[in-house]
């Protein structure tokens, strides 16, 4: 298996948290220009990495494996780095919080006190965030999409809490998890 390089690795990764997107859609959630993550994109689709289906791309079992393979060799220092491995931990208390935030603001329809919570929750991820971005530069996009869905929320636009169709609040955490599950080398339990 050919390895993949670091511009390689963000666009498949891309392709890898967000299943199923559109170039444009990956290129804003890894914060490269739109016309190189297609051309990666069709690159890796040339070779059977990924497939494309009406203008989204799909990676297929190969690209899945070269990612892995790159968050293996790339991230083995951070599997032992207690920093890292702390900072984790810190953030699985945060994420059962922001779990039960988002369950409770979808059973009761948005209410604007518990929306104001998981916000703020969100605002915490984003500020302890910046402790692990020396060590992996690239989490500097999570914070910026983060940083951009909070602003929809607070100008109304309540979808950006947790519809799946769109760079919501919700989407960018979940891909989160399991970015940094991938850097760590833990499976995800749920």
């Amino acid at each position: 298996m050919t390895i993949l390089n670091e511009q390689e690795f963000l666009v498949l990764n891309g392709a890898h948290l967000k299943k199923m997107a559109t170039a444009d859609e990956i290129a804003s959630a890894v914060g490269l220009d739109p016309s190189v993550v297609k051309s990666v994109l069709d690159s890796a689709a040339s070779t059977g990495r990924l497939m494309i289906a009406e203008g989204r791309y799909l990676l297929l079992p190969e690209g899945t494996s070269a990612v892995h393979e790159y968050y293996r060799t790339a991230y083995e220092p951070m599997r032992s780095n207690e920093a890292v491995l702390s900072w984790y931990e810190r953030f699985e208390t945060t994420n059962e919080q922001f779990i039960k935030q988002v369950s409770e603001w979808q059973s009761t329809d948005g209410d604007e006190r518990i929306q104001s919570r998981l916000i703020k929750t969100v605002e915490r991820l984003s500020k302890n965030l910046q402790e692990l971005t020396p060590l992996i530069p690239r989490y500097e996009s999570y914070l910026n999409r983060f940083g951009a869905s909070v602003a929809r929320i607070d100008e109304g636009e309540k979808e950006f809490v947790c519809t799946p169709t769109i760079d919501s609040v919700h989407n960018i955490w979940f891909e989160f998890h399991e970015d940094i599950l991938s850097v760590i080398g833990r499976p995800r339990d749920t």
